[in-house]
């Protein structure tokens, strides 16, 4: 009977260890498993999606597991400050393997601070790939970063509400800055979003600077609520807090499908706006190199485009939720024909304004400090004035969006605005710039 119990125990304690030693096991394996960290602001959807085919892609074309960490940093405009922030306190990489999301403009700003890797994609996925679309390159000639998906920027606005209330159409940058949409538009911030930001880029490249910044200093007078982020915006659309918003066109596309096209619109302005592409660059010392390269060479294959054009359900498309962007794959859009959710071919679209992506880039940061200063920190003294201006004379008009300083003075004082030894010298310039407009709106509001 002892002897029984003993061997009972034994055969127990063998079975515990064969178990603990089995799921040790599973444990280190997925220890084992390598990760491919990403920097993005795209939103869950297409994250998930993505994170979901990468894996499949993997397994099936390379026999390997593989996972993705999102880090989440906020909007592009706040990804690019902690990305060049961390370049500076370690130069050699920080330890992060991809920036994925955000128009070139970003990009083109990481090149000149040689702080991307460059990676030629093989031919048998990049001879797939547009090279250009309406004259903007949809990825880099030296490889070092690539458009994943188009986007356009435009207006959404709530077509029910717009009805009901019999408010005018916006199918222009013009057409925000009529007085009658006062309080009735949500803008973002482009201090923390990228799409805000190349929206307000775009306008003063196809306006002008002068006439850019009348557009954008009574379009932002007509703004209900600045958002934090570019997302914030059609969801207030949508909602029927606002009724107008301008967006990037796949946050439209998402919200129409949830809501419906009779309830929500969206429209490009002719001739006055831009298809530029959503970029992904490996980060210069990428801890993860291999993964990366993959995981920018499954971004670019049919298998992961689908995912940006067909409905949830549809064989190929994603699983949970629709992302609803333009492919960067031409050919595409034919293979699909009724399937895709994107009803037009950006490559066939001729009416964009022609647009300086590089001058876009060198002078991102002081476009966003002057927006931020004029009309955002004096948002309360802007709608003040704007009441008054709005009825007054072209000169009091012409005054109320007055800048503190000239085209070709932002475009040299930008050559040096990111550098560390003009930072306590911007800081200083954002202040006189507040004052500026504190004093102009002062003025505007007593105008005639």
């Amino acid at each position: 009977m002892v002897r029984m119990r003993q061997a009972i125990w034994l055969a127990v304690t063998a079975a515990v260890v064969l178990l603990g030693s089995s799921g040790c096991g599973k444990k280190e394996a997925q220890k084992d498993v390598q990760k491919v960290r990403i920097l993005s602001p795209h939103p869950p959807a297409l994250r998930d999606e993505f994170t979901a085919g990468f894996q499949a892609w993997m397994k099936a074309n390379h026999g390997m597991d593989a996972g993705v960490e999102w880090l989440d940093q906020g909007g592009t405009s706040q990804i690019m400050r902690f990305i060049v922030s961390e370049y500076k306190r370690s130069p050699s990489g920080i330890n992060m393997d991809l920036f994925f999301g955000g128009g070139t403009d970003s990009y083109l700003q990481l090149v000149e601070q040689n702080l991307l890797e460059p990676y030629p994609v093989p031919g048998t996925i990049l001879s797939a790939v547009g090279r250009q679309i309406a004259g903007v390159p949809v990825y880099d000639e030296q490889y070092r970063w690539y458009g994943v998906a188009l986007a356009g920027f435009g207006i959404m606005y709530n077509r029910l509400l717009q009805t009901q209330l019999n408010l005018p159409t916006a199918a222009t940058w013009e057409d925000l800055a009529n007085p009658a949409l006062m309080g009735k538009i949500a803008a973002p911030d482009p201090r923390n979003s990228g799409s805000g930001h190349m929206i307000y880029e775009i306008i003063l490249q196809a306006y002008g600077w002068e006439k850019g910044w009348r557009v954008l200093t009574e379009m932002a007078a007509n703004v209900k609520s600045f958002t934090a982020g570019a997302s914030d915006v059609p969801n207030e659309v949508a909602l029927g807090n606002v009724i107008y918003g301008p967006v990037i066109d796949f946050y439209a596309y998402a919200q129409m499908v949830k809501t419906g096209a009779d309830k929500i619109a969206y429209v490009t302005p002719e001739g006055l706006s831009v298809i530029n592409p959503d970029a992904i660059a490996i980060l210069k010392g990428a801890p993860n190199m291999e993964l990366a390269k993959r995981f920018v060479e499954y971004c670019l294959t049919p298998d992961a485009q689908k995912l940006l054009m067909l409905p949830v359900g549809e064989p190929g498309g994603p699983k949970s939720e629709v992302v609803a962007r333009s492919s960067v794959l031409p050919g595409l859009y034919d293979e699909l024909g009724d399937k895709r959710l994107i009803a037009a071919n950006p490559f066939e679209i001729q009416n964009t304004v022609h647009y300086d992506a590089e001058l876009g880039g060198r002078r991102w940061s002081l476009v966003n400090d002057l927006y931020g200063s004029l009309l955002i920190d004096s948002a309360k003294e802007l709608t003040a004035a704007w009441k008054s201006v709005s009825g007054a004379s072209e000169s009091a008009r012409a005054a109320f969006a007055a800048m503190p300083i000239t085209e070709s003075e932002a475009n040299a004082l930008s050559e040096r605005w990111n550098s560390d030894d003009y930072a306590l010298t911007r800081k200083d310039t954002v202040s006189k710039w507040r004052a500026f407009a504190r004093d102009k709106y002062a003025a505007a509001a007593k105008a005639k």
